[in-house]
């Protein structure tokens, strides 16, 4: 299908007075032609990827509107081959509103949205960037979650610091609300390997960690299947949990579950209190402190290290840190395989010597 009357559309200029208009590709009958060719015909692929191919040429307002059509692709063929210009834009459209916050800073205006038509007649891409910006992270985040290989082109970006700053440190506004997910997809882990040690026991396990972005949600779902799969050889004769917070864990969303807590069996720990058994002053200081990404464990061989100390002080976390932030994702810790006793002395001896 011939497309140069639609990429015409696309590259040309937004003007002021159409921000905010999301209606504005189904104005154009050039889109809405193109796009029903491409679903009746089954290229919708084909043509997502042709687009993204496109988009930083684009004009920013539109490219950011035409992403949403390219998530929805993504979503219904569960197909990410479109993802790289997505994340590309997102980077351009960030970088953007970042300098914006930035400059208002310097003036001293930074607590409160700016007047956008003069935002508009000083630096249009900024404001471009704004209107469109909460429907380019949704559409972002429909290929950060279904992708880890996009997670990590994102991460090369070198833009952390700034896609956290639009998160935190910016006014509210229904056109940034969104940029949290893709802050929080920052610190996802993906098939992360996990050697846990239980010294009093002199046991081990490797298992490993999807989809998780805090160690709170990891510590949840590690102790849940300590408590399936070993039980009392691990000190741990049941697993407490309120069904509706482990429905929470896994991705569901139960009304009754908002302002519970979780209260952990064991001390979590990193590999520095080896051979410990009892949780000290020296275990606290060596926490996996429940903030941290699960990519931020201390690793020994490729593997994140905890250890599993018998109850410290009490250690509790609200069940707001086990949200699953986007549908696509699947959280979980899976036991692989048990440790035999020379596995156990091997790694002991391992860490023994680094520590």
């Amino acid at each position: 299908m011939d497309t140069r009357e639609l990429m015409d559309f696309l590259c040309k200029e937004t003007e002021y007075g159409d921000l905010g208009n999301e209606n504005i590709l189904h104005e154009s009958e050039a889109f809405r032609e193109a796009a029903g060719w491409s679903i009746n015909s089954g290229n919708i692929i084909k043509f997502t990827v042709e687009l993204s191919d496109s988009l930083c040429s684009m004009d920013l307002y539109k490219a950011s509107l035409i992403s949403n059509f390219i998530g929805f692709a993504c979503e219904q063929e569960e197909d990410t081959s479109a993802g790289r210009g997505v994340i590309d834009l997102f980077a351009k459209a960030c970088i953007n509103l970042y300098n914006m916050f930035q400059s208002l800073e310097e003036d001293e205006e930074c607590d409160e949205l700016p007047d956008f038509e003069e935002v508009y007649n000083k630096k249009p891409d900024w404001a471009r960037a704004y209107f469109g910006f909460n429907i380019l992270c949704v559409s972002s985040m429909a290929f950060l979650t279904r992708d880890a290989g996009l997670r990590k082109f994102l991460g090369d970006k070198g833009i952390s610091e700034e896609i956290t700053y639009l998160a935190e440190e910016t006014p509210e506004s229904p056109y940034l609300k969104s940029v949290y997910y893709v802050d929080c997809m920052q610190r996802t882990c993906n098939n992360l390997k996990l050697l846990v040690l239980y010294p009093a026991g002199q046991r081990g396990f490797i298992a490993e960690a999807n989809d998780l972005n805090n160690c709170f949600h990891l510590i949840f779902l590690l102790e849940e299947q300590i408590g399936e799969n070993f039980g009392r050889k691990y000190g741990m004769s049941v697993f407490e949990a309120d069904n509706s917070v482990i429905c929470l864990a896994h991705g569901e969303y139960p009304k009754d579950c908002w302002g519970k807590s979780y209260v952990t069996h064991f001390t979590e720990c990193n590999y520095s209190v080896m051979p410990s058994t009892t949780c000290g002053n020296n275990e606290i200081m060596n926490l996996v402190w429940g903030e941290m990404p699960p990519d931020c464990i201390p690793a020994i061989d490729g593997y994140a290290v905890i250890v599993l100390l018998d109850k410290g002080p009490q250690r509790s976390f609200d069940v707001n840190f086990l949200a699953v932030p986007h549908s696509a994702l699947n959280p979980y810790v899976e036991i692989e395989r048990e440790l035999d006793s020379g596995e156990y002395n091997q790694w002991a001896a391992k860490i023994a010597e680094i520590i």
